[in-house]
């Protein structure tokens, strides 16, 4: 039972990259980085340019950067969880498998 114990952070977001929807996963990340590398661009322009019309539009993106990022995390978050929660369904079937086959 201890290599069914519970997963640290690490095991948990490398968990996400196996299985069915690793391609998915790794297609979010890809995403996800691409939104936070515009994101930090469009604050440096954001920073530096002068005009109001420019200065809002940059605004504008750096939201849209932060916000799909912070998307992004968060459906990252949900799939560890619920790969955590299907690991503990699967920990309490062989429990169970164990305990008929002892009885």
């Amino acid at each position: 039972m201890a290599a069914f114990d519970e997963q640290n952070i690490v095991g948990q977001l490398g968990g996400l990259f196996h299985g069915k929807g690793a391609w998915l996963m790794s297609l979010t990340l890809v995403i996800g980085f691409a939104f936070a590398v515009t994101g930090f661009y469009a604050a440096w322009k954001f920073a530096t340019v002068d005009e109001l019309t420019s200065i809002v539009r940059w605004g504008d993106l750096v939201w849209l950067g932060i916000f799909a990022t912070s998307i992004s995390q968060l459906w990252s978050w949900m799939r560890m969880e619920t790969n955590r929660t299907i690991r503990e369904v699967k920990r309490l079937e062989l429990q169970i498998a164990l305990m008929q086959r002892n009885a």
